[in-house]
């Protein structure tokens, strides 16, 4: 579709009144699943706090259920002193090893 007939098309009202409803579709559709997913991070979480064996972790849920989920419990670090450098290879691309590098 040419961009002249996409704006044509916008200035329709039915087409107008479809795309927003099929937005409206998908933002439920995800907030839905937003839910579903938090419960089961719960579940889990919940889990790791009656069940590790790592106090660590089982303090680390702990203080998670106690700040009501406001912080994340994930931290990223990343070595700078690291000289080879990082490599973030996209999904389905192969990660091939140069022989005698370090």
């Amino acid at each position: 579709m040419s961009t002249q007939g996409f704006h044509k098309a916008m200035k329709r009202p039915p087409v107008r009144d479809y795309l927003q409803k099929v937005q409206m579709e998908f933002v439920t559709g995800i907030e839905s699943k937003k839910a579903l997913y938090k419960a089961r991070a719960f579940e889990v979480g919940m889990d790791l706090m009656l069940n590790s064996k790592s106090e660590a972790i089982r303090a680390r849920m702990v203080e998670f259920f106690a700040s009501d989920a406001k912080t994340s419990p994930v931290s990223v670090h990343i070595d700078a002193r690291q000289t080879g450098g990082y490599e973030f290879p996209r999904p389905g691309q192969r990660v091939v090893d140069i022989e005698g590098s370090p």
